[in-house]
This record gives C-alpha cells, structure tokens and sequence, in this order.
C-alpha cells in the first residue's frame, strides 16, 4: 500500500480502463480507495460490478494501471488471498449442505501462498451457523445463504472486502447484523460496499464513489460531509 497525507491506499487506478473482451465500460479512471468504508452508487448498469470484479482481480483491466495492496493486478493471483469478494451470485453450491461448502472453500484457500485461515469453529460462532451447518445451501432462506457467503468470505480474514449489494433481500434482523459486521469491518480495513440505497450508504459510509457515464466521481475524500441531494445530483436525479 502507498501513503497519501496520512493515509494508506488501499487500491488505486491510474487512467483504467475497465471492460470486457474489446468492449470499455469505464474509463480511463483515476481514482484511489483507503481503510473505512466507500459507497459505490450508480444507475443500473451503469458499471458497478464491473468496476469491484476488475478491482478484485477477477477480470484485467483493459489498459492503464490497477494496483491493490501493493500488487499491480492482471490475473488476480497476487492479491486473491487478501481481497474478499461477495457478488450478486452466491459462491455457494446449491447441492450441497453449509458444512460441506464450508469444507470446500477452506480446501481451495488453503491452496493460496501465504494463507493463514480462521478457525472453522470461530466462523460457525461469528455467523451463527450450527444450526444450519446440515441443511443443503438450496433449502435456505436469503438471509441465511448470505450468512454462509459471508462466513466464506471471512474465512481468509481479507484486508480488502468488495460487497455488490450485499443488503438486498434480506429482513431487517439480517439487514442489521450485516450492516454491523461492515461497521466492525470497516475500522480495521478497507471496504467497498454497492448499493443503491442513498440513506443507507450515508449511514454506513464516509466516502462514496458515484459512477457518471464512463467516469467514477469522488464524494467525501476530504472529509466535508455528504449530503443525500449531492449524492443524487451526481446520479443525474432532476432537482
């Protein structure tokens, strides 16, 4: 990670450009992402996943740069094990119970370089899992697949932590436990959370990254307080 003031950067771009095949969704992109937590927001479609699976690694930027936690990022594979994704598919198998994706994820990240994973018990504990730990992922509720998803995404105890909308559908009791599992993840790392929500991203963030066309505008970064009018007024929302 680089500084900047007294801060750390988390992930950086540098005139990126973010897309699929031969096809450029966003950019070229200059922007930088520190510890707490960032809002994504932006229209539907406007680019969102595109930008937090190129910033995880899973699909190269275009051209220009992308550096997280230190790593110039193409494939993925220097920053897999230390960046924790959770997008609008589950990473779960349908078929199979908690307990043997469970198992699963802990063979496939065991596998990573330099990998240090939390204790099965202690995960089961956090998310509350035992008593689903024999139910196939199939026969679950949303809130408790995304419980599961979660404690898969933990599991490697990442500094970076991407969530595409992680809120949607669930009720307000697992709405809420999610909600406060950002803020405890959000004082020790840098998280990167989508949302269409605007009072909730205000709740939950500080710093918020609006997707406007092909470009990516940054709310926040010097501390002045964001309103939800300045927010929606950079989504293009009529006044």
């Amino acid at each position: 990670m680089t500084p900047e003031g007294s801060e750390l950067i988390t992930a950086r771009a540098d005139d990126m450009i973010a897309g699929y095949d031969d096809t450029a969704v966003l950019g070229p992109l200059q922007l930088r992402l520190h510890p707490g937590i960032t809002a994504l927001l932006g229209r539907n479609g406007s680019g969102k996943t595109t930008l937090m699976r190129t910033l995880c690694g899973i699909i190269p930027p275009l051209s220009g740069r992308c550096v997280v936690l230190g790593e110039e990022v193409a494939d993925g594979a220097a920053v897999r094990s230390r960046v924790g994704y959770l997008g609008h598919k589950s990473a779960l198998s349908s078929g199979l119970s908690v307990a043997q994706n469970l198992s699963f994820w802990r063979t496939i990240n065991a596998s990573l370089p330099q990998i240090s994973l939390i204790a099965e018990a202690e995960l089961i504990g956090r998310f509350d899992l035992e008593p689903i730990l024999d139910k196939r992922v199939s026969a679950l509720s949303r809130g408790q697949r995304q419980r599961v998803d979660l404690a898969r995404l933990a599991m490697t105890d990442p500094e970076f932590v991407v969530l595409d909308e992680p809120l949607t559908g669930l009720d307000p009791v697992y709405a809420a436990e999610t909600r406060a599992l950002l803020h405890e993840w959000g004082t020790t790392r840098t998280v990167l959370y989508s949302t269409h929500s605007v009072p909730e991203a205000l709740e939950l963030a500080s710093r918020f990254l609006i997707v406007d066309g092909r470009d990516v505008l940054t709310l926040g970064s010097d501390g002045t307080a964001i309103t939800e009018t300045q927010i929606l007024q950079s989504l293009g929302a009529s006044s």
